[in-house]
């Protein structure tokens, strides 16, 4: 006997659209719970979804993810606008600005319970679908817009020396791309891990770690991120630690430059404690 395809079968379909699954979508039947997941980013990688405080997850580098989506970046912005507050709709800078870390206006908004007019996005071509609203009310909905980061989410992660002084401020500001952001903080696992125990790499430095190192050291000029010490006169003492641990992702917003004293304290680095070639750091 032949099994039905329900793929194609009708009262499937309909129950496929009342939950709100994309026609397109080929469902494994393996979990609900990972379906719902990739719609989901499915989303936030093209229309934006909207998010509660709860959502969110703000990352040690006061970049933001989604829970569900960790090491994944996420813009922030209010997809619903007052139109009447705006005279000039060809002017830029007369809409809402999207964010992408934890900043001074997120804050206020949090504290005046205004956050929950948020939604996340990762579409990384600068556009934005936003709602006109009037009065209370929607007047046009999904509207392609191209917005601006927000200044006060460059100053606070500093990017690209984002507050250094005026003209770069400015360059920094007037170049900003989303791709380029979130190819650089974006990490490389999210939603399932990609290799099982057997396929998992080596947890190992690249070949070129040491010019990388030396690099990012002379970067930062020798100067420990975490206590302030200047190890330019023996910068032995200075290391460059890998934030989430893997030795191989060596994108600048994974690294860290670190004394020995302070690396010790990182977590799984206490064993640096009883290194007799770091004694004399302690």
């Amino acid at each position: 006997m032949k099994l039905i395809n329900f793929n194609d079968f009708l009262a499937f379909k309909r129950i496929r659209e009342k939950m709100g699954i994309p026609k397109d979508y080929k469902p494994s039947f393996e979990s609900s719970e990972a379906i719902l997941r990739e719609i989901k980013f499915k989303e936030i990688k093209t229309k934006g979804l909207d998010i509660s405080i709860d959502d969110l997850y703000v990352a040690e580098d006061k970049t933001l993810e989604h829970k569900d989506f960790p090491g994944q970046k996420m813009l922030v912005y209010i997809r619903d606008f007052m139109g009447d507050y705006i005279k000039d709709e060809k002017d830029m800078a007369s809409f809402p600005k999207f964010h992408i870390s934890w900043c001074s206006t997120l804050d206020k908004m949090h504290k005046s319970q205004k956050y929950d007019r948020y939604v996340v996005s990762q579409r990384n071509d600068g556009i934005f679908l936003l709602n006109k609203t009037s009065n209370g009310k929607v007047v046009k909905s999904d509207i392609e817009l191209e917005l601006l980061v927000c200044k006060n989410c460059l100053r606070t992660l500093g990017y690209k020396y984002y507050g250094a002084s005026p003209s770069i401020s400015d360059e920094v500001f007037n170049n900003f791309t989303v791709k380029e952001f979130l190819d650089e903080y974006n990490t490389d696992i999210y939603i399932e891990p990609t290799h099982t125990s057997i396929s998992q790499p080596l947890n190992e430095y690249s070949k070129d770690w040491s010019k990388i190192s030396y690099t990012y050291k002379q970067s930062k000029r020798f100067i420990c991120q975490d206590c302030g010490k200047d190890c330019s006169k023996d910068t032995n003492e200075l290391h460059v630690h890998h934030i989430d641990g893997v030795k191989s992702n060596n994108k600048a917003s994974n690294l860290e430059v670190v004394c020995i004293k302070c690396h010790s304290k990182k977590p799984m680095h206490g064993h640096m404690l009883t290194n007799p070639n770091f004694k004399k750091y302690f």
